[in-house]
């Protein structure tokens, strides 16, 4: 097994780089978010729609997202966050997990026709295992672990052996929040100075900066996917961090290549 490499002139730490962490959402996969989100929260709302109005469980849904990114209650998962703040305005079922679960398993597959494998991706993923690096799927939070699963096939990477794929039943902070990235720094056994974080976003992504990580984004600059639950909140007009940006995976790679990394 080669040995992790060290960054050389160009790359800003002096640490070998022992684990790369990748955001899925227009990262490894290519997705229309809001469409996706819009159709993923229609489905889910008529999973619910014998005991709680449809309108009304979307309207809660998209609410109590919020309590998944600012949870800050030591030990609780986002997951529990979001059900705990869902419940406290909308009771649901007594059966709520056997249904959550059921849609995840019969329903949440049908969507995958809004993602497709960002090119690249898989390539990535490969070179950097192939190199001993542990491979992270750092997406937020925001679903639990069979959905990201299901999400990771639609990448086209989902039979890779991820050291950890961060989800909201795991999880206990969310992005962008630094101690998201360090939590799974802790999780996977690898200091956050020898981490590289790659995502599109330099609001969400960038964040991985402020926890000693290495950071690097790729694409076209664009509004946050979460955008809409930041609005009002000190997020809303915080400064993303400045982190180097490359075209696509494939260029990202080259330039890992070319430094040693991969």
């Amino acid at each position: 097994m080669t040995p992790p490499a060290r960054r050389k002139r160009g790359m800003t730490l002096s640490q070998p780089v022992r684990a790369i962490l990748l955001d899925l959402d227009g990262t490894l996969l290519d997705i229309d978010f809001r469409s996706f989100m819009s159709d993923y929260v229609t489905r889910l709302a008529e999973h619910f729609a014998d005991t709680i109005d449809p309108e009304v469980f979307k309207g809660r849904l998209f609410q109590s997202t919020s309590a998944m990114i600012f949870n800050s209650v030591p030990g609780r998962t986002t997951l529990q966050a979001f059900l705990d703040d869902f419940s406290e305005a909308v009771p649901l079922p007594d059966d709520a997990m056997e249904r959550f679960e059921d849609f995840y398993a019969r329903v949440f597959p049908r969507l995958g026709h809004w993602g497709r494998p960002s090119p690249g991706g898989r390539e990535l993923i490969e070179a950097a295992l192939e190199r001993g690096l542990a491979v992270v799927v750092a997406t937020a939070p925001f679903f639990p672990e069979p959905a990201i699963r299901e999400r990771l096939r639609w990448a086209g990477v989902a039979d890779l052996p991820f050291a950890f794929v961060s989800s909201s039943d795991k999880m206990t902070r969310s992005k962008p929040f630094p101690e998201y990235f360090l939590e799974i720094s802790e999780r996977i056994g690898v200091p956050p100075e020898q981490c590289l974080m790659v995502g599109d976003e330099a609001l969400m992504d960038g964040a991985a900066v402020k926890a000693g990580m290495q950071a690097a984004l790729v694409g076209p600059e664009k509004p946050s996917f979460t955008g809409p639950w930041l609005k009002g909140t000190p997020l809303e007009k915080a400064e993303a961090p400045d982190v180097p940006r490359w075209p696509d995976l494939p260029a990202l790679h080259r330039h890992l290549a070319k430094e040693g990394i991969l």
